[in-house]
């Protein structure tokens, strides 16, 4: 800027000298370059442009002598210079700069048709205005970048004391909570970086606290769900020891319901086992490249002998080959527990379609039955744990509330997803989507 400004006040300057030159050297070519007493007022208007300029002016006629000197000590000399004979030439001499305290130009005198150069006008003008001007306007900048920084300084300190303020407030939330005060959420104030930190804090604890009700709600189920077979086992071994003349068949049959319920216990051991394996943190998956079309038919005829029992068909349609990379004993349990459900809550003398298929990407096992179905309330939780939709008959049928959860890990330890249709009386499906290729 300061430059600038210099470049400015030196421009104006050059104008000014050249628009008096050009009235001077008229004035100059009509007196013949004679400065007497008949043109005393050229020579006090050339005194005065002197005076202005605070410099010196000195006439030089086409002979080079000096016919006007402002100071009065180069009278009637000779001045052949090299700027002088090429101003007289005709070439035009760019002003410059004397120890950056004078300039120092040339301007032809020319005669009445403006063609031919008579003369030439030395100009020699002081630049000290111009250096003052650029000494002072430099100072003010100087105070002006003195002054801005102490006022970004002061800002930056009032900030940075307001920020940490409110940081020290977060801060002390998060420790608040980090002590064990899980219940509690961080309050959202500050700018609105603050408020999106704190936002995020909120909702990571609503998380927690959604897996922590999880967590309790799953350690009852379990409690409950193993306490009920022990508890059945007590009362019949209790009833047993209250009768100790009870005769040997009262006795089988007592003990035939107590193994009823270790079976019962042990496979909701087996279940939870099954279940903590699926942990994707723990999950161990054995990749490799399976016949699908092999394996569900292997599955439907482990399964047929209790379809039979009910009377229920079986019927597997594969529309291609299908080959796979999967871990093939979680798959298989995953395929085997939708099927067995499909027969354990169909209707006797009912149906199980199987159909397998894929595309370019994935592929898909859908299981129908053409059961009681399941109502629209219970399907967005018939994939939790322990959950069942009839829990009077799911215990008749030696259900787990397991099956359904454990089939969910499995799709998605292969990255994959699990949905059902179902509508009340007219059957549940079923839809498993796996991809072709595993990718960790």
């Amino acid at each position: 800027m300061v430059a600038s400004y210099e470049d400015r006040l030196w421009n104006q300057k050059i104008d000014t000298i050249v628009n008096k030159c050009d009235m001077i050297s008229d004035r100059i070519t009509e007196a013949g370059f004679q400065f007497n007493d008949v043109n005393r007022t050229l020579e006090t208007e050339v005194e005065q442009f002197a005076s202005l300029l605070e410099g010196r002016i000195m006439v030089v006629d086409h002979n080079y002598r000096i016919v006007k000197d402002t100071f009065g000590v180069e009278d009637n000399r000779y001045l052949m210079t090299e700027d002088v004979i090429k101003t007289m030439s005709g070439e035009s001499i760019q002003p410059t700069t004397i120890d950056q305290q004078y300039m120092e130009a040339f301007y032809p005198v020319k005669d009445g048709s403006g063609e031919k150069i008579n003369g030439v006008i030395c100009v020699i003008a002081s630049c000290q205005d111009i250096t003052d001007m650029g000494n002072y306007m430099e100072d003010q900048r100087s105070r002006l970048s003195t002054l801005i920084i102490i006022v970004s300084v002061a800002l930056s300190f009032g900030v940075s004391v307001f920020m940490t303020r409110k940081f020290k407030v977060l801060n002390r939330s998060v420790r608040y909570i980090a002590a064990g005060h899980t219940d509690e959420q961080i309050k959202v104030v500050g700018f609105t970086e603050m408020k999106e930190t704190a936002s995020a804090f909120n909702d990571i604890l609503a998380k927690m606290q959604m897996i922590e009700d999880s967590r309790q709600e799953f350690v009852s189920n379990v409690s409950h769900e193993l306490k009920t077979p022990i508890t059945s086992i007590k009362v019949l071994a209790e009833s047993l020891l209250m009768q100790p003349d009870t005769d040997a068949s009262l006795y089988r049959e007592f003990m035939g319901d107590i193994v009823e319920e270790i079976d019962r216990e042990n496979k909701i051991i087996t279940d939870l086992l099954s279940l903590v394996k699926m942990d994707k943190k723990v999950a161990k998956m054995n990749i490799e490249a399976v016949n699908i079309n092999e394996l569900v038919e292997g599955i439907i005829k482990r399964l047929n002998p209790i379809a039979k029992k009910r009377n229920i068909e079986i019927g597997f349609e594969p529309f291609r080959p299908v080959i796979a990379e999967i871990d093939e004993v979680k798959l298989s349990l995953a395929i085997s527990n939708l099927v067995e459900n499909a027969i354990k809550y169909n209707n006797d003398n009912g149906w199980v379609h199987v159909y397998l298929n894929a595309d370019h990407k994935f592929f898909y096992v859908k299981i129908e039955d053409n059961g009681e179905g399941i109502s629209q309330e219970h399907q967005d939780h018939i994939f939790e744990r322990f959950y069942r939709v009839d829990k009077a008959r799911s215990r008749e049928t030696g259900g787990t509330g397991l099956g359904l959860a454990i089939t969910r890990e499995v799709a998605l330890l292969h990255k994959g997803a699990i949905r059902v249709q179902s509508n009340p009386g007219e059957g549940t499906t079923f839809t498993m989507r796996i991809p072709l290729t595993y990718t960790s």
